[in-house]
């Protein structure tokens, strides 16, 4: 499947978008890649090949910022809290 100009214009006001045709271009191209991809899934066999190993660091917990120091790198902040633009209407 591919996505063509006038579906992708189709999905953009859908989703109440308004892009430049810089934008439309680059987008498209991208979401072709991604479609070309999916589509490329089902061929893959599994167990077909080992997993890759060492690219993934382990997870391992290590320590954080501190109150004082999360909150010194805030644009503002309330009674030590971040504070943030209402979202919701109560």
């Amino acid at each position: 499947m591919e996505l063509t100009p006038d579906l992708l214009r189709h999905l953009e006001s859908l989703s109440k978008l308004k892009l430049s045709p810089e934008e439309e271009a680059l987008l498209l191209q991208d979401l072709n890649r991604i479609l070309a991809f999916v589509e490329a899934l089902p061929e893959v066999e599994e167990g077909e090949e080992e997993p890759p190993t060492g690219r993934l660091r382990k997870d391992e917990p290590r320590p954080g910022l501190s109150q004082e120091e999360a909150l010194a790198l805030a644009p503002e902040r309330e009674e030590g809290f971040f504070r943030v633009p209402k979202v919701l209407e109560w």
